[in-house]
């Protein structure tokens, strides 16, 4: 798999940048309180060594220059004061709000200014007030952003030879920190490949292909591609691939990192539309542009297994499932007003057709569901009403908070920022169908709470004993510039080391 890759090691002083070198220093805002951003900023002591008689030259040059190190603003210094090297320096704005996720912005701001013939690249974090993990994650996630090309029209990937992250300190941990952090930017850089792909050769094949990748380096792999099971195990999943039967037919893919010795077992369940055009009730305008990304939950699932068996963790079985199908517009594409049956044995109303992925989700939890996990986990690009909510982040929502809570730390270490919803009773009572013949509506009776109602439709075939923690990440999926983000992959990856590590204190 070509990913964009780097070596990346830890230590604890910055060497002098020599030529075709970068040095990135990380310098949030001095001063505290209302004047913290307004107060210049200081340098840390390794800089001013490194500068040595230059040191009063370069503090001038910031002071006219009026540097004062705000949130993604960063000033640039190219051939000085280091001969044909670069030393940049990435603005982290007030102490007070910076968090992971604005550390690794800050640092893509600053690498916008590197130079693309630098082949080394070293990034000072001595001043950085977060932790040295989230620091290293951080770092580490900008500069695969930075380096990141899509595979299907790159061959040839921008690398770099050697990439330093200094003035930190991380304790020994298993597996490596810095193959976690490895192993994130990989799962990341898979689900950008697979969502930025045009949706004109995208298929339910490209994700099945994508899996048997996988199935060659250890996992085991079952894709059902038979509609005639598909329709009669997974009856609403079917309703929705009914109208690419012939064009693009459904898969059921279904992968295993087997662990004999596993004290957990993880079911993730990735939503996997391959293309959205609403259906009948099609999505008007520039609504349906983006839609090849409505598959981004099963593509970052692919990219989460992956991961975890390149990280080998002792105490962990996970699952990954994928309920693949586009939602297009044909004579036997599904109807409003429709009544369907599910694996789980309620009956669904179809008050709309473009509210399908959770259609697929609802069969895919049920089957999931049968592999006895601990935990349960669904990604998906599911509800507008989720980016109303929390904006570019991720709506993370269950009925076990406790689980929940922990998965929103382990975003918020990894530069995944979860925002937490309430499911409440009132949720699965909006879902409620009043027609004759059915139990639940796919859509809710109210026009608010739609991420929440969402959730409750997904989940209202589940257990209320197993954890079930659905993300939505409708609103973070894709850049102003609609490239894919990869989020919601580092902050699973980091809440899975927890329950490893959890799992194997019990």
């Amino acid at each position: 798999m070509p990913f964009n890759t780097y070596a990346m090691t830890v230590g604890s002083e910055p060497s002098r940048p020599q030529g075709g070198h970068t040095l990135i220093v990380a310098l949030p805002a001095s001063g505290s309180g209302k004047e913290e951003a307004k107060a210049g900023t200081d340098l840390p002591e390794s800089l001013k060594t490194l500068l040595g008689s230059s040191l009063k030259e370069f503090e001038e040059a910031l002071e006219r220059q009026g540097f004062s190190a705000g949130y993604r603003k960063s000033l640039a210094f190219h051939n000085w004061p280091f001969p044909e090297a670069s030393l940049i320096l990435a603005g982290l704005g007030k102490r007070s709000a910076l968090n992971s996720l604005r550390l690794m912005h800050a640092i893509e701001a600053a690498l916008a200014h590197r130079p693309e013939k630098s082949a080394n690249l070293a990034v000072d974090l001595s001043l950085c007030p977060l932790p040295s993990e989230s620091g290293i994650i951080a770092a580490s996630a900008a500069i695969s952003n930075h380096l990141y090309r899509s595979r299907e029209f790159n061959k040839e990937l921008p690398q770099l030879e050697a990439v330093y992250i200094t003035s930190v300190e991380v304790a020994a941990t298993e597996p490596p920190f810095l193959a976690v952090a490895h192993a994130m930017n990989q799962a990341t850089s898979r689900a950008k490949d697979l969502v930025n792909m045009p949706p004109n050769v995208k298929r339910t094949a490209t994700l099945a292909e994508e899996a048997l990748t996988l199935q060659k380096k250890g996992l085991q792999v079952e894709i059902i591609d038979d509609p005639s099971w598909i329709e009669e195990n997974m009856p609403c999943f079917f309703t929705v691939a009914r109208a690419s039967l012939d064009f693009d037919p459904p898969r059921w893919i279904h992968l295993t990192l087997a662990n004999p010795g596993a004290q957990k077992r993880v079911a993730l369940v990735g939503k996997s539309v391959i293309f959205d055009t609403g259906g009948i009730q099609v999505k008007p305008g520039n609504f349906m542009n983006t839609m090849k990304a409505d598959m981004t939950g099963g593509a970052t699932v692919l990219g989460i297994i992956d991961a975890m068996q390149e990280l080998s963790l002792p105490n962990l079985e996970i699952h990954a499932f994928l309920a693949a199908t586009p939602n297009l517009v044909s004579e036997s594409a599904m109807l409003p007003d429709s009544i369907v049956d599910t694996a789980c044995g309620k009956r669904v109303e179809i008050r709309h057709t473009d509210a399908e992925g959770r259609l697929t989700l609802i069969d895919a939890v049920t089957m999931a569901e049968k592999t006895n996990p601990d935990v349960m986990i669904t990604l998906a690009t599911l509800t507008g009403s989720a980016s109303r909510a929390v904006g570019p982040h991720i709506a993370l929502m269950s009925r076990h908070p406790e689980e929940r809570d922990r998965l929103a730390r382990a975003g918020f270490e990894a530069a995944d920022i979860c925002q937490t919803l309430d499911l409440l009773e009132e949720d699965f009572e909006d879902i409620a169908s009043k027609l004759d013949g059915a139990d639940i509506n796919n859509t809710g009776s109210e026009s608010y709470r739609g991420a929440q109602t969402a959730a409750a439709f997904v989940l209202s075939g589940v257990r209320d004993d197993l954890p079930v923690l659905h993300l939505d990440i409708a609103g973070g999926d894709m850049s102003k510039d609609d490239k894919a983000t990869g989020i919601a992959a580092r902050a699973i990856i980091n809440y899975l080391l927890d329950l490893n590590r959890r799992a194997g204190a019990e």
